[in-house]
């Protein structure tokens, strides 16, 4: 999920009792909690510049920092940090700032700790894929319930901490525990709409497992659209074939859906290709998800790694970023390198096609 809204949710948790007894920079080091995680992507790119395969970004974002396992100590730094500054700095004589009276370092690491494992869990339900047990286990987990961008659900957010803090100000004289109840009315709200995402996710996978009318499914999946859960990209893997289109599970079908289909490859040069360490690494991240094609061209073999959770387009069978591996004729890598869907596509045609997903 985009780091923005990370921080969202980790401010939302704050309103689940912590700020009332905390004080209002609960928030803020709420949010700065959740946002931590996604400070490894920093560090892919140094790692790269200094040396290595090029695909260490894959390996850095969503890795060890996103892994349950190591939540409570990055938390505990934090909180270690958060509750000195609060006594040594915020600390002021004041009745109107709760901080007067430094909170106990167990509630302000509970606050933390909160915040910050809703970063790794809120990753696990896009498609994307996080490390959840690293360093234990380096396989990536996912759910695909949710997109990486999803404006209701940061809507959703947003609307929790607006009313929350209107309430501070218009009826905590009346109503001291008024944030409270808005807070948890909010976060309920943004768990119901994952749990929507998951029955969508189900619906989806089920029809297309009905247009597949294939008794020898190997794999059916679905990826909720940029910015909704109302939208999906099906991919449907048989024994001979990849089939690609997109399904609105609420909505009626007005003609044919778009469907496309890509026939499954194998021969000598796609083994060759996939023993490249830049392809396991590719294959790891996609988690298996990956169709292969083959061809040809001017006397130099091409092989293309498509992983399929990604396309320009919702039925597209080309993948977002394929990986390309070019031999020449005596076998020879002559060059590994990643490609882009979106070149030569305007960006008003990019977002006018995120906006009739989520609006179609």
């Amino acid at each position: 999920m985009d780091t923005i809204t990370h921080g969202l949710l980790g401010a939302a948790v704050a309103q689940l009792g912590f700020r009332q007894r905390i004080g209002r920079d609960a928030s803020w080091m709420a949010a700065a909690a959740a946002v931590s995680p996604d400070l490894d992507m920093f560090v892919g790119p140094l790692i790269t510049r200094l040396g290595g395969n090029g695909n260490n970004h894959l390996f850095e974002h969503r890795g060890l920092s996103h892994s349950l396992l190591l939540a409570p100590i990055l938390a505990a730094a934090i909180a270690g940090a958060w509750w000195l500054v609060r006594r040594l700095v915020l600390r002021r004589r004041d009745a109107r700032y709760p901080a007067a009276v430094p909170a106990p370092f167990w509630l302000v690491s509970l606050c933390t700790l909160a915040a910050l494992v809703t970063h790794p869990l809120l990753d696990w339900c896009t498609p994307y894929g996080t490390e959840l047990l690293a360093p234990l286990s380096g396989a990536r987990y996912a759910i695909d319930v949710v997109s990486i961008m999803d404006f209701l659900f940061t809507g959703i957010l947003v609307l929790t901490l607006l009313a929350c803090f209107l309430a501070r100000r218009l009826v905590a004289r009346m109503e001291p525990q008024s944030s409270l109840m808005l807070g948890r009315a909010g976060f309920v709200l943004a768990i119901a709409y994952l749990l929507a995402g998951h029955v969508l996710h189900n619906e989806a996978v089920a029809e297309a497992q009905v247009r597949a009318a294939d008794p020898h499914i190997v794999r059916a999946d679905a990826y909720p659209a940029l910015g909704t859960i109302f939208t999906w990209r099906t991919v449907v893997e048989t024994d001979d074939a990849w089939t690609t289109t997109r399904i609105q599970p609420l909505a009626e079908l007005h003609g044919p859906p778009p469907v496309e289909t890509a026939r499954k490859q194998s021969n000598p040069w796609i083994d060759r290709a996939r023993r490249l360490p830049q392809v396991k690494d590719y294959e790891w991240f996609a988690m298996g998800r990956v169709r292969v094609a083959y061809r040809e061209e001017g006397g130099l073999h091409i092989v293309e790694f498509n992983d399929m959770r990604y396309a320009a387009r919702l039925e597209g069978i080309e993948s977002l970023w394929p990986l390309r591996v070019t031999f020449d004729a005596a076998g020879g890598v002559l060059k590994v390198e990643r490609l882009s869907a979106f070149r030569g596509r305007s960006h008003w045609t990019i977002v006018h096609e995120a906006w009739e997903n989520l609006v179609g």
